[in-house]
């Protein structure tokens, strides 16, 4: 969890030094806390990732990944992915015929 919340922070419109102040940490402990270096006694605890949730409003993102870690089985997820994928190439065919369809 802390590994994915650590990718979400990098992908948040707000910057990690401005999330840091809104869940009330300086930037470099929530970096500590993130990253998690050996024998660092800073820890990503449920009071920070509250914190985070309400700063950021990316519960859809942490439950997502809460249900694939816990809830899906694999065969679940594969064929989540599978239809992602489908519907992916769906739209890129689409494109490309509206792209020739312009010429």
């Amino acid at each position: 969890m802390r590994a994915y919340i650590a990718f979400r922070v990098q992908e948040q419109r707000l910057n990690a030094a401005s999330l840091a102040g809104k869940m009330d940490l300086s930037p470099s402990t929530l970096s500590r806390k993130l990253n998690q270096n050996e024998g660092d006694t800073q820890r990503f605890n449920c009071d920070d990732l509250e914190a985070y949730i309400k700063e950021t409003k990316d519960i859809g993102a942490v439950m997502a990944y809460l249900a694939s870690k816990f809830v899906e089985t694999p065969e679940a997820r594969k064929d989540r992915a599978l239809t992602r994928v489908e519907a992916a190439s769906a739209a890129f065919e689409a494109a490309v015929a509206a792209f020739k369809a312009a010429q």
